[in-house]
């Protein structure tokens, strides 16, 4: 039996002011967070990594017994802020908007080759443990806001040499003025495989307008690839899905010369609002030409 060696270096940075009561899932609303993880070794190793913001996920899972040598860097960011909704039935109303990105690097080359491993003494000396588990891989990417999924993996490798790196934003406007929000899906690979299974595949859904629901979204999608490669191939591959997101709409207030309402402008400009609000300017500004009947107006 040779001997397992290996270097791990993990960081892990998390700043939280506090987690949303209404929040089940328990994300944080702002959080940061940095992995990097360097592995060289020879054995049975079986990897799971999930990262969650609101809208992205991130999941990558490896197994297999042989030697191994892996290098793995992973980024991700949550926030979230405010933007004002304006609907006749409840007028201005407050509304969350999410923001956050998922970055993800691996370098990783396996061979496989069966591995016995001896636990203890005496009868379990005897009968020691072989590790036998050909080389699997998967790498799934997700952006929910965008309905954007995409997928790699290898499996029954016999040896594999592997680039990937994916990048999922989403980052939503929070003024009408401001910059449009936008959300990123992409994923790169470059890779060797010998005797093994590779499937690639991307998903891009669009909900029924009808019908308010994703379902109709996954069963026609926009786009979708799936791809299956059985054998000894290299493979080199560029997915990217970008999309534009509108600014929030934003009601024209009564009020010309103020957003948001009369309390919430400054002591100094209310002065020239008193004289609108009396001379019915702001009454001709919200009613237009709905309010014809000014017989019963009071002079000044």
């Amino acid at each position: 039996m040779r001997e397992i060696l290996g270097v791990l270096i993990i960081g892990v940075f998390i700043t939280a002011t506090a987690v949303a009561a209404d929040n089940p899932r328990g994300y944080y609303l702002k959080n940061e967070h940095t992995f990097e993880q360097d592995v060289e070794g020879e054995g049975f190793a079986m990897v799971y990594q999930k990262v969650n913001t609101k809208t992205l996920q991130l999941k990558n899972f490896m197994r297999g017994s042989g030697t191994m040598d892996a290098a793995t860097l992973i980024n991700s960011r949550q926030s979230s802020g405010t933007a004002w909704k304006y609907t006749k039935a409840k007028g201005w109303e407050k509304e969350t908007k999410e923001s956050g990105n998922i970055s993800f690097v691996e370098q990783n080359e396996m061979t496989y080759s069966p591995m016995t491993m001896v636990y203890g003494t005496g009868w379990y000396e005897r009968n020691p443990i072989v590790y036998n588990s050909k080389l699997k891989e998967r790498t799934e990417a997700k952006s929910y806001q965008e309905g954007v999924s995409m997928v790699h993996q290898i499996e029954y490798a016999s040896a594999f040499r592997k680039d990937i790196g994916v990048d999922l934003e989403c980052v939503e406007s929070t003024r009408a003025d401001g910059p449009r929000g936008y959300g990123l899906a992409r994923m790169k690979i470059e890779e060797e495989v010998v005797e093994g299974v590779v499937h690639i595949g991307q998903l891009l859904t669009e909900p029924d307008p009808e019908k308010r629901s994703w379902e109709h979204g996954w069963k026609n999608p926009l786009i979708e690839i799936d791809e299956n490669y059985h054998g000894t191939f290299r493979i080199v591959k560029n997915m990217e899905v970008r999309i534009d997101k509108g600014r929030p709409s934003i009601a024209k207030d009564w009020l010309s010369c103020c957003f948001g309402g009369y309390d919430s402008i400054h002591a100094d400009d209310k002065m020239g609002l008193e004289k609108e609000v009396f001379d019915s300017t702001c009454r001709d500004v919200a009613w237009g030409k709905a309010w014809e009947d000014k017989s019963k107006e009071q002079p000044l």
